[in-house]
């Protein structure tokens, strides 16, 4: 089955792509590492992190994985839950 994507930003899929692109900026690394680590192609991730996209809870949970959150986290518009410094 094919990959279908959203023509259009909702807020959810917007707050998703800031909350990946904080992520990784946390982690420092790139789209492409977090690509190999979590399984998840680079041009998927690339997709999200502009807002776009319908990602599967598989790979919301591939995400969320190595950046050691949960998928409510890496969802969440709040983010005091993800600050663990």
């Amino acid at each position: 089955m094919p990959t279908i994507y959203l023509k259009r930003t909702s807020p959810l899929m917007a707050q998703l792509g800031a909350n990946i692109a904080r992520e990784l900026k946390k982690l420092g690394i790139t789209q492409g590492e977090l690509s190999e680590r979590s399984g998840v192609a680079a041009s998927h991730i690339s997709y999200m992190v502009r807002g776009h996209g319908n990602p599967t809870l598989a790979t919301l949970e591939s995400l969320a994985d190595v950046f050691g959150l949960s998928v409510v986290e890496l969802l969440a518009a709040d983010s005091t839950s993800r600050d663990k410094s």
